[in-house]
């Protein structure tokens, strides 16, 4: 009986011991989970530190950060730095009225940054503004002092948007300038900060500023306060860089109706002849598409945002001089045609 009990506590010790290195191993076996998983975590769970959004910006707000760029195509751009900007399809007006409601059928065009607020965001714009004022005088000098534009000759207005850009926009600039042409440049309020003094150049080279909203916003699709902010806002930065008053707006993708009308204080305008630069990349294709479409008063779509741009206009300016075009800003343009402009309504052409 003596030695059933010593047998009987040996066994009883032995499964404590068992016992107690089972619950060792499991202890240890979670501890060792753990420690996995954490450095698990450090070595795949951050990933790569560049940070990549929807639009391919405009993280940055489209501004440049490098000197390699992927177009929407998937194509890869090295050399000069060009800004990050996603290309969003749009409808471009064809119709042939100048007012708001001939806009036509229209094609595939505009390029769209990121917009970065939300749809009914507040506005901390300046108070209502007033539209440019006329002065009716079509048959005296128009524009730059040392400027004369003949109401009797054909004419078109080149036209520039989403800048600026310096290295694209200041060789667009040096082009005008050595063929004694002007022309018109809707800008970012969001890139005034940055490129404020590329605008300032822009404006005191004798071309026209415009307004393309603060940060590319489709204005139908904003209540009051977001038209408000996206256009007057804009409009107040860009007047902190370049005294331009009440600036030319024209809407992110062409974008309008009634309410945008209503809203906003200036004239609006378009354009009736789209390069589709943003698409080809390619200076002899915006060559080919403003030979193939420009007539008198034509609004010229574009943007100096692409080296190959500005290489176009190098082709583009001194053909349509050749041609006995006059290379002029917008407000040049209605002005030598006499047409009177209003506030809220949207313009495609000077016919």
């Amino acid at each position: 009986m003596r030695k059933v009990n010593i047998v009987r506590r040996r066994r009883r010790r032995n499964r404590k011991l068992l016992y107690a290195l089972q619950i060792s191993w499991i202890v240890l076996a979670i501890t060792a989970t753990i420690v996995i998983i954490t450095q698990s975590s450090k070595w795949f769970g951050n990933g790569d530190s560049t940070e990549v959004n929807a639009e391919g910006t405009i993280g940055n707000n489209g501004e440049p950060n490098g000197s390699t760029d992927q177009d929407s195509s998937g194509d890869i751009h090295t050399g000069t730095p060009t800004p990050e900007v996603t290309i969003t399809p749009t409808v471009s007006p064809e119709g042939s009225g100048n007012e708001a409601g001939d806009d036509g059928t229209g094609q595939v065009g505009t390029p769209s940054i990121t917009p970065g607020v939300g749809e009914n965001e507040g506005s901390t714009n300046p108070g209502e503004t007033t539209p440019p004022e006329d002065n009716g005088d079509s048959s005296a000098s128009i524009g730059d002092s040392d400027r004369v534009i003949d109401p009797e000759k054909p004419m078109v207005a080149l036209t520039f948007d989403d800048g600026p850009y310096p290295p694209v926009t200041k060789k667009i600039l040096e082009t005008l300038e050595k063929n004694d042409a002007r022309a018109t440049f809707f800008v970012m309020g969001n890139r005034m900060d940055t490129y404020g003094e590329t605008a300032k150049m822009v404006h005191d080279a004798g071309n026209q500023i415009g307004n393309h909203s603060y940060s590319h916003k489709d204005l139908t699709k904003l209540d009051k306060k977001g038209i408000e902010h996206e256009v007057d806002y804009s409009n107040e930065l860009i007047n902190e860089v370049a005294d331009v008053g009440n600036a030319f707006l024209r809407p992110p993708y062409g974008a309008k109706s009634e309410k945008v009308s209503q809203y906003v204080k200036v004239p609006m305008i378009a354009w009736c002849v789209d390069t589709l630069d943003w698409k080809s990349r390619d200076k002899n294709a915006v060559f080919e598409e403003v030979k193939k479409s420009v007539s008198d008063g034509a609004i010229i779509l574009m943007h100096d945002l692409y080296p190959s741009t500005a290489d176009a206009i190098e082709l583009v300016v001194p053909w349509l001089i050749e041609q006995g075009y006059q290379v002029v800003t917008v407000e040049e343009m209605f002005k030598a045609k006499g047409i009177e402009l209003e506030a809220g309504k949207i313009y495609y052409n000077a016919k």
